[in-house]
């Protein structure tokens, strides 16, 4: 049987080890987009300039 999200989030909310697990990948997932983020207007504004 499959668990809906709500069990799902239950579940990572009373582990704590899910939980850290939940937080590092979201907190590794938002900086990596940040960096590109940051990387991709970088390089926009030097193409643009030379």
């Amino acid at each position: 049987m499959r668990k809906s999200i709500e069990d799902r989030l239950d579940d990572i909310r009373e582990d704590p080890k899910k939980l850290k697990r939940a937080f590092t990948a979201i907190w590794v997932v938002a900086y990596a987009m940040l960096m590109l983020g940051a990387f991709i207007i970088i390089a926009v504004i030097f193409t643009e300039r030379f």
